[in-house]
């Protein structure tokens, strides 16, 4: 079977298994929604900040897509991994966007974006409009779109390996990997079962940024220390440097991002957290 082929049966697939998102696919889901391989119509959404940017840059070797929902774990996961990867692909012909539904307010959004230190615009879709036209279903998911036009991939989130995958395709866009490192990209090598200990310090980390985009730093600091306890991983790190700085602590701030960055050098929020406090 052809890598082409591969990634249509993929997408075919994704989206008959979408059932327990907001809508059922029905048929005409699939008779309508864009197929790879098929040309995807540039539309004009607003961002965040109100201005009208294009959903497509024509003559680019990649539009990288990503719908998202706030308030959702793996949509955070995925931004923060997301951001690593504008900055890896940051001087190529590669573009982003996020998309974002028009039923969560800007506020929510835009601390989301704070949060996970993504720099691509994000489109505001009234109406759900575009959500429609590719058939989104469920959350998140990144499409690419080739020099052509033309919708070259489709991936729904996956626990294991989405970043790598979402890597690889953009370089095969770029013409920097073949079709067989798309291949071992998609059957890596056997992972890993996450600890129960990783599982519960990634619900603290969730539950101390919600608390502190709500400003209640004192809680949020308890919640990330216990995250750190358990896992201390770079994003813990990253958010116990921001919860510091918003209470006025920048040396013990610059010494969370200092962790963070030792954990995942170029970290965009740990990066972005030390400036803010004048380092």
């Amino acid at each position: 079977m052809t890598f082409h082929a591969v990634r249509t049966l993929a997408a075919v697939l994704y989206l008959g298994a979408a059932g327990a998102g907001p809508a059922p696919v029905t048929a005409g889901d699939l008779d309508r929604r864009v197929q790879i391989g098929e040309a995807v119509d540039d539309v004009e959404l607003l961002t965040l900040e109100g201005r009208r940017e294009h959903f497509l840059q024509k003559g680019l070797a990649a539009n990288v897509f990503v719908f998202f929902r706030p308030e959702q774990e793996r949509s955070e996961d995925t931004l923060r991994e997301m951001a690593r990867c504008e900055q890896e692909f940051e001087k190529k012909p590669v573009r982003w966007v996020g998309v974002v539904s028009d039923s969560w307010s800007t506020e929510t959004v835009r601390a989301l974006v704070r949060g996970t230190g993504i720099r691509m615009a994000v489109l505001v879709d009234t109406g759900d409009a575009l959500y429609g036209k590719l058939g989104i279903r469920l959350h998140p998911v990144i499409g690419m779109v080739d020099r052509k036009g033309k919708l070259a991939a489709f991936e729904p989130f996956r626990q294991i390996n989405y970043c790598e995958r979402i890597r690889v395709r953009i370089r095969w866009l770029l013409g920097e990997a073949t079709e067989a490192d798309v291949a071992k990209a998609d059957a890596p090598a056997a992972s890993p079962v996450t600890s129960s200990g990783d599982a519960v310090a990634r619900r603290h980390v969730a539950f101390a940024r919600r608390l502190h985009e709500l400003k209640q730093h004192d809680q949020a600091l308890a919640e990330v220390q216990k995250a750190i306890a358990l896992s201390p991983s770079a994003a813990a790190w990253a958010l116990q440097g921001q919860i510091l700085a918003a209470q006025g602590k920048c040396p013990d701030a610059i010494q969370a991002f200092d962790a963070a960055l030792k954990l995942e050098p170029g970290s965009p929020v740990a990066t972005d957290g030390r400036k803010g406090c004048g380092k």
